[in-house]
């Protein structure tokens, strides 16, 4: 008997992904935390999704959506200097989680959870179980089963790369992030993770002020202004700072009171450059960050921002510095109104939160020319010089704090040369390393903390 001819099998199609299906669900599901995922990656995730939940025969298709949203990743994940937890697509959507705008995280800034509605942390709860669902889930492995790349090298890979070192250890907050990203990544779930979520919050703050603790004023094209984060502050500490403990010690006090929630005036730190005025506040807040203590470094062209800046900051937890450096007016200058009104108050008050640090070369802030003085040559058109000149000069006494750093002597130069060569690790012996210092002061014309700095960049480039 003739046996029967087999015909070949169609291929059969491929397999949706469950786990697709599951995530898209969850997605829709999302109501608090939807947010995280309708940037650019988070699109180009979910239209992979999309693909592989479908018996879909165009694995070109896969592959391209799979590619785009490998380089959205990369675009951002590359050059991103926080410690990275798990792969590309984990952090990338971690990070986005900790930034998120929603009720929780902006109540958790300003109370414990015990303190948030039950039907609010409950449905956090809730959504954010299904988010760690979502990120637990390999997502590359579900791409190369369904294309069929199932070991091979065509597809990009979502694994992890290297967070660039930082020196010895990280900063606490940056440390606190990256263990907090861990925790999302393990399989804790419900209240006590909420609870320690909620507490990363309340300590650390969420969004943009949870990952930075100083910021710059920047403008943009259109004069529309923002906040940006500063990644690398000068980590200048305030035992690297020899001398001026004197004029030190009530601006501490002051930042002490500030941070401690009790009243703190605005400071002037005035004297010759070079003296660590600027060193002081980036020290300062090196101390007190863990505090609460923030800063805002606004230039002096764009004291008038103020009323803009001010929202971002009133009924938020921490304390913030608006910090003004290197501040002087010139002769027709107005912008110093801008100041006084920062000064003495408006219609709308300063927040608590926030103090004014400002430093200057200049006693008055102004430059006086003898024309300004009752004596001299009135200008042209002006009515009432003489009330201009004392609006002026008055400027400065509206700080509540007002701090000269002079010109160090000679024994107080070579004691921050020595400080500043065993913070640097620098043996040689004393008398060697003052007759060089002398010759450096010498050379530059000029005695200051800075100088003496600066010394000792260029002995250690030299010795090392």
């Amino acid at each position: 008997m003739a046996s029967k001819s087999k015909t070949p099998k169609e291929n059969p199609l491929p397999k949706a992904s469950a786990a697709a299906k599951r995530a898209l669900e969850a997605l829709d599901f999302l109501v608090l935390l939807a947010g995280i995922f309708r940037d650019e990656a988070g699109l180009k995730f979910v239209r992979l999704l999309k693909w592989l939940a479908k018996k879909d025969t165009e694995p070109a298709k896969g592959l391209r959506r799979y590619g785009a949203l490998w380089k959205a990743l990369v675009d951002h994940q590359e050059f991103a200097a926080h410690p990275r937890v798990g792969t590309l697509l984990q952090d990338y959507f971690l990070e986005r989680l900790l930034e998120d705008d929603n009720p929780l995280h902006r109540k958790a800034e300003l109370a414990p959870l015990s303190e948030i509605s039950p039907s609010l942390h409950q449905s956090y709860a809730r959504e954010l179980d299904a988010v760690q669902k979502i990120l637990k889930t390999d997502w590359e492995g579900e791409f190369l089963k369904k294309s069929g790349l199932l070991g091979k090298s065509e597809a990009p890979s979502l694994e992890g790369v290297v967070a660039p070192k930082r020196g010895k250890g990280l900063p606490p907050a940056v440390e606190a992030r990256r263990k907090m990203k861990a925790e999302l990544l393990s399989s804790n779930k419900g209240n006590p993770l909420l609870a320690n979520l909620a507490e990363y919050f309340h300590k650390n703050g969420w969004g943009l002020f949870g990952l930075y603790r100083a910021f710059r004023w920047q403008m943009e094209e259109g004069g529309k202004g923002r906040l940006v984060g500063v990644e690398a502050v000068d980590p200048i500490r305030l035992e690297n700072l020899i001398g001026y403990d004197e004029q030190r010690k009530p601006l501490i006090e002051n930042i002490e009171a500030f941070v401690s929630g009790k009243g703190a005036n605005n400071a002037l730190l005035y004297g010759e450059r070079g003296t660590g005025k600027s060193s002081t506040v980036k020290a300062l807040l090196n101390k007190y960050q863990g505090r609460g203590l923030r800063l805002v470094e606004v230039h002096p062209s764009h004291l008038n921002e103020y009323p803009a800046i001010l929202p971002f900051l009133r009924g938020r937890p921490e304390k913030f510095i608006l910090f003004v450096d290197d501040l002087s007016f010139e002769e027709n200058e107005t912008s110093y109104k801008g100041l006084k009104a920062l000064l003495e108050g408006t219609v709308e008050a300063t927040p608590p939160n926030v103090i004014i640090i400002a430093t200057s070369n200049r006693r008055h802030l102004i430059r006086e020319f003898f024309g300004d003085r009752a004596g001299g040559v009135q200008k042209e058109g002006e009515i009432h010089g003489a009330d201009t000149v004392e609006e002026k000069l008055s400027l400065s006494d509206r700080f509540g704090l007002v701090i000269s750093f002079y010109t160090p002597d000679q024994e107080t130069y070579l004691k921050m040369v020595d400080g500043w060569a065993k913070a640097e690790g620098i043996k040689m012996p004393p008398a060697e390393l003052h007759a060089r210092a002398l010759q450096w002061e010498k050379a530059n014309n000029v005695r200051s903390g800075r100088t003496a700095r600066q010394f000792i960049n260029d002995l250690k480039g030299k010795v090392s």
